[in-house]
Order: C-alpha cells, then sequence, then structure tokens
C-alpha cells in the first residue's frame, strides 16, 4: 500500500516539476508585446522574412546594437501610427529587444500616445516598478519574470520621440 501511495506521490510531484519548468521555458521563449509576433529564438533572418513579407529589396536599415550585436529596423504601424520596429541581438546573434519607437513634431501628440500606452501596460501589468519624470523626458519600466518592459519619452526643440521596448529576461530584472 505505501508502495503505490509513494508511486502515485512520485508521479504527481513529477507532473508538477515538468508542467513548472515547461512554463518557465516557454516564457523566455515568447516575446508577448503587441507590435509583434516574434519569439526570443528568432533569427535575424526570421525578423527579415516576418518584417519583409518575403519580399525581395524589401531588407532592413541595420547599425550596431547596444547588445553587442546587429540592430534590424523596419517601418511598422502600431496604435495606427507609422513608426519604426527594432530588432536588436547580441554578439552570439540571439535576441535580446524589441523596440516600436515613434517621432513627431508635437509634444501634446507624444503625451498623448504615451498616456495611451502607458494606460494598456498598466491595465495589463499593474503599476510600473520605476518612472523617470524629468523636465523633457519621462518613461516607466516593468519589471516582469518575462522580461522587462521599457516605455520612454525624449523632448527636446528638435525632437519629440517615444520608444516602447520588450527586453530579453537575460538583460531584464536589473532594478537599480
Amino acid at each position: 500500500m505505501r508502495q503505490k501511495i509513494f508511486i502515485v506521490i512520485t508521479g504527481i510531484l513529477l507532473l508538477f516539476t515538468t508542467a513548472a519548468c515547461g512554463g518557465k521555458d516557454t516564457a523566455q521563449k515568447t516575446v508577448v508585446c503587441p507590435f509583434t509576433e516574434m519569439a526570443w529564438d528568432a533569427s535575424a533572418d526570421d525578423v527579415i522574412s516576418a518584417e519583409t513579407g518575403g519580399e525581395s529589396g524589401a531588407g532592413p536599415s541595420t547599425y550596431d546594437s547596444v547588445y553587442g550585436g546587429t540592430c534590424y529596423t523596419f517601418p511598422k504601424e502600431y496604435n495606427g501610427l507609422l513608426g519604426t520596429i527594432k530588432y536588436m541581438f547580441d554578439a552570439e546573434e540571439k535576441l535580446m529587444c524589441v523596440a516600436w519607437a515613434y517621432g513627431c513634431s508635437d509634444a501634446d501628440e507624444l503625451l498623448s500616445l504615451y498616456e495611451s500606452i502607458n494606460d494598456s501596460v498598466n491595465e495589463k501589468y499593474g503599476e510600473s516598478g520605476y518612472a523617470a519624470d524629468h523636465p523633457g523626458n519621462y518613461g516607466n519600466v516593468w519589471y516582469l519574470e518575462t522580461g522587462d518592459i521599457v516605455l520612454t519619452t525624449m523632448i527636446t526643440t528638435e525632437n519629440k520621440a517615444l520608444q516602447y521596448a520588450y527586453l530579453h529576461p537575460a538583460v531584464s530584472n536589473k532594478k537599480q
């Protein structure tokens, strides 16, 4: 009788352990953001194919990523506005950050967009764990196990820009 109970308990523990490990692995592979379908294990070729729809001649602009690899950028509409999506890779060609950036000439328009995105992220994940509120710059950071979300703005006389970024768990949860 004890042996049967031991086998049942061991089976249940094994089932829970497998489910917990599987969930964590899935969370680390999935980018859960509203402006891309890419997973964290996507390659640069995957990103280029998805963003260009396979059209030849519709390649990305590139520059050095802050993570030591390449950043691929594409025009991308989000929230009814045409901005730029950025896929930032590290030196090992692993996707570390996906961001959508938008620039305009009107500070009030930028504030309205910021508030809309901020409200939607607050609704889904709760209040931010960090808020920057400096003249010309404001933003929030949500520290999540699945990767941080960073919403920032920069306002100068020449530029008014917003970036909405999702970070890979490997470069997240670095509360200051």
